[in-house]
């Protein structure tokens, strides 16, 4: 598991096996299960690769493993998946 130390940014990156998506959104929640992004559009890097930097706040973020869960939509079809990360002092 990647580990990143508070107050850094994070970049997320996914991988996607569908062409051309409606939409890439991205949810990270921290180790109570608060949102501490909801649904947020990711930034096309290439053909099939997208990413997202959250900024972590050394003060109000908590230590502890954080998942980001990533929602790719194509018309009806729905893809999901999980990245998982842990945020250290």
């Amino acid at each position: 598991m990647k580990q990143f130390r508070l107050g850094t940014a994070v970049k997320i990156t996914t991988i996607l096996s569908i062409d051309n998506p409606d939409s890439v959104k991205i949810t990270i929640e921290d180790p109570s299960d608060i949102e501490k992004v909801s649904s947020a559009s990711m930034t096309k890097e290439a053909d099939g690769i997208y990413y997202y930097i959250w900024q972590s706040d050394e003060d109000d973020d908590d230590e502890g493993q954080y998942e980001a869960t990533i929602k790719a939509t194509k018309g009806s079809y729905t893809a999901l998946s999980k990245i998982v990360f842990e945020m250290i002092e």
